[in-house]
């Protein structure tokens, strides 16, 4: 696929197929970091996504491609693409309970929120009224959620006896991506081939450099390599297609389909795990589904 060919409706069905490629990837995610380590399996996910991708990209000719983008561009959203994945896992490792476990979750999940929301200053979107209360309908849906999947006890500890660092990478983490998001359209040439496949490969190498040293080895199940083959299978097409979404797409329809990927994630661990739909979960979509409309008329 050469991106001077998508037209924005083909960007915005590309960005809108990556929100429901990354929903359900949540369940394979939490099976994978606990079979090889959180820190390791991203590195291997990206390492897989990244290979397969730079070959599919030297199959079609596309990979002089990368080179058109401008020397700034590979030096910001590269560094905000590594540096979501490397502050993802520095939150993870201050947590202490699964309850900020939870927290901590949740915090992350402000990136489709903070997407939307940097679009105003970075891509010169105009901003109305019914932007903020949509933004605080679907915080409290989503905190709604987690609550109706979690245990009370776990939750209240977590939010009474507050983790200052866990939580702050967290929101840092969810900023970069949301920046890396703006940024790619900002930045980027639009004759030129997505960059991904080269920000997963340097992300891999320094992902698996550090987890050689600070996560003990371990052996892992035919089954449980399969399962990571699919996931980063899954991943590449996911980020390439994200990618091209918020180069080529209507930013606004991308940024508030995406406020649904963690309440979606969030039923089908619930569902995984023996929960039925509680009026809490109802209650938690409604507010979902009402904050992602307000957002998306707060912002022209």
């Amino acid at each position: 696929m050469r991106n001077h060919t998508i037209s924005p409706f083909q960007g915005t069905a590309a960005g809108l197929l990556a929100c429901a490629i990354w929903s359900p990837a949540i369940l394979a995610m939490n099976v994978i970091g606990a079979a090889f380590g959180p820190l390791r399996a991203v590195g291997l996910e990206l390492g897989i996504a990244g290979i397969v991708l730079f070959l599919s990209s030297w199959i079609r000719g596309d990979l002089r491609g990368i080179l058109l983008h401008s020397y700034r561009c590979h030096v910001a959203c590269g560094t905000f693409w590594i540096l979501n994945f490397t502050l993802s896992w520095l939150a993870v490792s201050f947590v202490h309970s699964s309850g900020e476990l939870l927290v901590t979750g949740l915090l992350n999940y402000l990136w489709p929120s903070l997407t939307l929301l940097l679009a105003i200053p970075i891509l010169g979107k105009r901003a109305a009224w019914p932007l903020i209360p949509g933004l605080v309908a679907v915080f409290i849906g989503l905190f709604c959620a987690k609550v109706a999947t979690a245990p009370s006890e776990e939750l209240r500890d977590a939010i009474t006896h507050l983790n200052p660092w866990a939580y702050s990478l967290a929101v840092l983490d969810a900023l970069a991506w949301a920046l890396y998001s703006n940024y790619s359209r900002k930045l980027s040439n639009p004759k030129g081939t997505s960059a991904v496949p080269a920000y997963m490969l340097v992300g891999s190498v320094l992902l698996l450099i550090i987890s050689a040293r600070i996560e003990p080895p371990s052996s892992q199940l035919v089954s449980q390599w399969a399962l990571l083959i699919g996931w980063s299978l899954g991943s590449a097409i996911a980020y390439l297609f994200w990618d091209v979404g918020m180069r080529f797409g209507n930013v606004v329809t991308i940024s508030t389909t995406s406020m649904f990927i963690p309440l979606l994630s969030t039923i089908i661990t619930a569902a995984a795990s023996g929960h039925g739909l509680t009026p809490t979960l109802v209650v938690a979509a409604a507010l979902v589904v009402a904050g992602s409309a307000l957002c998306r008329r707060g912002v022209r």
